[in-house]
């Protein structure tokens, strides 16, 4: 590897939460190597699916700008014509099929939201604000900022989205009725002030109000990806190596699950999701077992 990098080995990966404490319920900032992401959580109470209407929602948004990487256009998008390395056409590295996907905004966004989704992390019903009639529920918005664009930015996203989401305190509310029609409550966010007047509000309203919270988590994903190179498996691969990859695979797996096999002190686990990219690589079950053993350490 161009860093001398054993193939096995993934680069110093650091996870800050809380840097955004002013403007987000939840933050974090994560390094892998050279690559940073910044992860901020902003929140919204709207009224819940008819058919879910106990649980909230989560989204997730992933922005690229021109600052992380020069093939990005100040709109997030990629430039047409233009590779990773920044050249263009022949005058620029070459970019493979594999590396196309995780480097194309919309596709990782697309990928890392249907990750975090149906991983289940965490279950809805916590994000409940109402029950009834006229339920309400919080909507989770978490926003990924690519800082600076290495290589693996899904990994650094799904590890920032996680510690953000541990980072994440649901602020107390309270219902009061609605100005256009009395007879109605709506949901309002108090103020995060201690002074008396939110303090006696607070205490009127003792059994109408859900204090802020943190979430309670079922499982905790972690990801490795691995890029296929000269039928050798590149753990954590940097921008460079996405490059001439022949192909990537991302394994998730629950942190919380892994266990010490007693016999042949191999860890074991639950994998919550696997992924592939690059058509031109042609992977055997041994490297994907190879794989998934490397991603549960």
């Amino acid at each position: 590897r161009p860093s001398s990098r054993p193939h096995h080995t993934a680069r110093r990966t650091t996870l800050l939460p809380n840097v955004l404490p002013r403007n987000t319920y939840g933050s974090s900032l994560t390094t892998i190597g050279s690559t940073q992401v910044i992860t901020g959580i902003t929140l919204q109470i709207g009224t819940p699916p008819p058919n879910t209407k106990t649980q909230g929602e989560i989204d997730v948004e992933v922005s690229f700008s021109p600052l992380c990487g020069g093939q990005y256009t100040a709109h997030g998008r990629v430039q047409s014509g233009k590779t990773e390395g920044g050249g263009v056409g022949a005058g620029g590295s070459s970019t493979t099929l594999s590396s196309i996907s995780y480097s194309d905004p919309q596709s990782m966004e697309s990928y890392i939201k249907r990750t975090i989704l149906h991983c289940d992390v965490f279950d809805l019903s916590q994000l409940s604000v109402k029950d009834g009639s006229s339920a309400s529920a919080w909507k989770v918005i978490v926003h990924c900022m690519v800082v600076n664009h290495d290589g693996n930015v899904v990994d650094a996203c799904i590890l920032g989205i996680m510690t953000s989401l541990k980072d994440l305190s649901l602020p107390p509310v309270t219902t009061v009725p609605s100005e256009l029609n009395p007879k109605e409550e709506v949901v309002r966010i108090l103020p995060p002030t201690n002074s008396n007047s939110d303090i006696n509000e607070v205490a009127e309203s003792t059994k109408r109000k859900k204090r802020g919270t943190s979430l309670t988590f079922s499982k905790m994903a972690v990801p490795l990806t691995v890029a296929l190179f000269d039928n050798k498996l590149l753990v954590d691969p940097t921008l460079e190596e996405e490059n001439v990859s022949d192909g990537m695979i991302t394994i998730v797996v629950d942190l919380m699950s892994v266990v010490q096999d007693e016999e042949t002190n191999a860890l074991n686990g639950t994998i919550l999701s696997l992924a592939k990219s690059g058509g031109g690589a042609i992977i055997s079950s041994e490297e994907i077992a190879a794989c998934v053993q490397l991603a549960f350490g």
